[in-house]
């Protein structure tokens, strides 16, 4: 397993963490390589919501933003494709402030 250390603002007094929990295959087996899902763990730590962009290279077809409660842990299930991802660029932002909106649809 590898654990990655997302470099936060100053602010942060604890860091965000995403950890990688291995490949699994179309029916949720785990597999050794080779497969196009990988599941990965986000904690937060924090006394704020985090939002992770997280950047699947190299082609960034499968980008995805992740929600993270405050001192919370999120499992997700990450789509690869057929990438042979070698990196997972996430950026973290921490939500100071929200505003909630209502769009109407035709």
């Amino acid at each position: 397993m590898a654990a990655f250390v997302i470099g936060c603002s100053k602010g942060y007094k604890e860091t965000p963490t995403v950890q990688f929990g291995g490949y699994i295959d179309a029916v949720g087996n785990h597999v050794v390589s080779g497969a196009s899902q990988a599941t990965f763990e986000f904690k937060n730590p924090t006394a704020s919501l985090i939002i992770c962009a997280v950047h699947i290279q190299p082609d960034g077809l499968h980008d995805v933003n992740i929600s993270i409660q405050p001192n919370s842990t999120k499992h997700a299930v990450l789509w690869l494709g057929k990438t042979h991802a070698e990196t997972l660029s996430v950026t973290v932002m921490r939500v100071v402030s929200s505003s909630e909106l209502s769009v109407p649809m035709p």
